[in-house]
């Protein structure tokens, strides 16, 4: 193999040692695997333009060090590092350099302490994966995305899905959205309006990004999406928590000198409350008062199988302060990626430049395969089946949830596919359940980081019917109860020492 490293002539140390100590911290920190050959004496004695006495020297010391081996007739190898931590200790970095780095690191200083919600990585090796917003493995159209990924590859549009687009997307699949997938909400939007974006996320940072600042206030639900606090909290220089009740997010003198609101009236994060009509109205003019835009994350629109569902906010404001934001991943599949943001022309403007400081261009094949998806009527078929079977796994869970979990409060409206749950009055935290759910090879997920003040949000978890199949449901759940059950047994026997 080739080792290459650099040495300073002009140093003090000798060129020995500093083979020495960069072979060695190079072993330590595994970027030199166990078992790798190094190169020959005389190879390397010719990389590094040094005399083949220095690297025998330097190799018989890290030999000594047991970092590296010889093999008889063969050559020096790699030990193993792990069985020498002492290593680490060879090449210190200065004890400020570190320091110096996190000081320059806005986002790392305004947000490390921010949690996010965690599921195992594997999650779809468990048996009973409740995970929330992911798709089941069996419901992807695969045939149907893979002939529309072949149409898009033809040797005839080479030349556009291969170019650089600039700071552009491609006009087809904003010309589908806006056509086919928009007005089904109730959305009227044209091309100068709309802009591709990687998923709702990433249309939260370019808004942030762009209205933020230190002297600037934001304000989220509370409870509310961890990743989108995260992502104001590093661009404005402070933020509200607004509480949210049964008809959603609060609308009061909290919001006055906000520059930003971050809502999600549709399906409110993790609650599922559907903002109420008048909360709707109040809080549209509420942004006309006091002068604050709103950013609408419409992220589960797809997946909502009620009748008359309610019309989203910047479809009741034409002042240009709602910012809509929803995406694919949620009725299609979220490894995708893709969204879509629909604003005033002059702000979708400015986003698209802020999008191409960042990214250029979502990539251009994918758009392309995706406006062949929904132009060919494959997107609208695969939503009501998923439509169908979301309605039906809803009705499946909600029953079973009530029967078997009788204790716990339970929030899931219809029309979702999530469920809150809690168990505040037996003292059973979040995490408890989490624990014993996986030990049955259940995964539920805690939402402690959904909440300003984690003693209150410490015990709810959420559950998520989307990602498992339909027979598995009553099954997972009637599991989940019997993990569950020595949790409640052990927390009536204290209470009832307690008050005894």
């Amino acid at each position: 193999m080739q080792l290459r490293i650099a040495l300073d002539r002009a140093s003090a140390l000798g060129l020995r040692d500093q083979i020495v100590s960069q072979v060695a911290q190079l072993v330590h920190d595994k970027v030199l695997q166990p078992e790798t050959k190094l190169p020959s004496c005389r190879n390397f004695s010719r990389e590094l333009g040094v005399s083949i006495n220095t690297v025998v020297a330097a190799f018989t010391k890290l030999e000594e060090q047991n970092l590296i081996y010889v093999k008889p007739r063969s050559g020096f190898y790699v030990s193993d590092a792990t069985l020498f931590p002492f290593v680490a200790e060879l090449n210190p970095e200065p004890e400020t350099k570190g320091s110096a780095i996190s000081k320059r690191m806005n986002w790392r200083r305004q947000t490390k302490d921010l949690n996010i919600i965690r599921r195992p990585q594997n999650w779809h090796d468990y048996k009973y994966p409740f995970v929330c917003n992911q798709v089941a493995e069996d419901t992807f159209p695969v045939s149907e995305w893979r002939e529309c990924s072949r149409q898009a590859m033809n040797r005839r549009d080479l030349k556009i899905w291969s170019s650089d687009g600039l700071y552009s997307e491609t006009n087809e699949l904003v010309e589908q959205i806006c056509t086919r997938i928009l007005p089904r909400r109730g959305v009227y939007s044209n091309v100068t309006r709309t802009m591709i974006t990687l998923g709702s996320q990433n249309g939260i940072f370019i808004a942030s990004q762009l209205l933020g600042g230190r002297n600037r206030i934001a304000v989220i639900e509370d409870p509310g999406y961890p990743d989108a606090r995260k992502i104001l909290q590093a661009s404005f220089g402070q933020v509200r928590f607004q509480r949210v009740d049964e008809e959603g997010m609060v609308v009061d003198e909290n919001l006055r000198d906000a520059t930003l609101v971050y809502v999600t009236p549709n399906r409110q994060f993790p609650t599922t409350v559907t903002m109420s009509e008048q909360r709707r109205k109040d809080l549209v003019a509420a942004a006309e008062e006091y002068d604050f835009f709103i950013i609408e994350d419409d992220y589960e629109c797809d997946l909502d199988y009620r009748h008359f569902t309610p019309f989203p906010l910047v479809s009741l404001c034409n002042q240009g302060r709602v910012i809509y934001l929803a995406s694919m991943s949620k009725g299609l599949s979220p490894g995708l990626r893709l969204g879509y943001m629909s604003a005033a022309p002059e702000f979708t403007d400015t986003a698209r430049d802020a999008r191409g400081t960042m990214m250029r261009h979502p990539p251009t094949l994918l758009q392309l395969t995706a406006a062949t998806f929904i132009r060919l009527g494959y997107y609208e078929s695969h939503l009501r089946r998923t439509l169908e079977s979301s309605e039906k796994r809803w009705k499946i869970a909600d029953k079973h949830l009530r029967e078997k979990l009788p204790g716990f409060e339970i929030s899931g409206d219809f029309g979702g596919t999530n469920f809150l749950l809690s168990h505040r009055g037996r003292g059973i935290t979040a995490s408890e359940v989490v624990q014993a759910a996986e030990q049955e090879g259940i995964v539920v997920e805690e939402v402690s980081p959904c909440f300003s003040d984690f003693e209150v949000g410490k015990y709810f978890f959420r559950l998520g019917v989307s990602a498992l199949p339909t027979k598995d449901i009553e099954p997972g759940i009637k599991a989940l109860a019997k993990s569950l059950a020595h949790l409640t047994r052990y927390s009536a026997g204290n209470s009832n020492s307690q008050l005894g």
